[in-house]
């Protein structure tokens, strides 16, 4: 039981790191005006996938709810709904931590973005 909440939580922060590397070097592009690079947007999308369907696995080894179908099919088309729908089904209001936590990943990476530009170009300065 330990192992797999263990191997959970090893999928749930790699999910994490993902979500966090993506949006970090999305805004540093964005910052330098850059076009991310295709193999950039392929990568994410490709390791969230995965990441999504791995930790859905691991979760459901460890809980009462049934298994899903086609995880893949259903991590492609509604993963936020999933995660949020499982989360809330098999732990309750307790569901919403890590759940808040992806969140803060995004909105930690946002913020570092936006301040890694202040750094590097300082404050726009407004002409009119």
């Amino acid at each position: 039981m330990i192992a797999e909440q263990k191997r959970s939580l090893i999928m749930l922060v790699l999910l994490g790191v993902d979500i966090f590397i993506y949006n970090l070097g999305i805004g540093i592009f964005d910052a330098v005006g850059l076009e991310p690079l295709p193999s950039f947007e392929f990568l994410y999308r490709a390791i969230f996938i995965c990441g999504v369907v791995w930790w859905l696995r691991a979760e459901i080894r460890s809980s009462p709810a049934t298994q899903l179908y086609c995880t893949g099919v259903f991590a492609v088309t509604a993963a936020p709904f999933i995660i949020t729908y499982h989360l809330l089904k098999t732990r309750g209001w307790r569901g919403l931590l890590p759940l808040s936590a992806l969140l803060g990943t995004f909105v930690i990476a946002k913020v570092l973005a936006i301040s890694i530009y202040l750094v590097l170009y300082g404050f726009p300065s407004r002409s009119f």
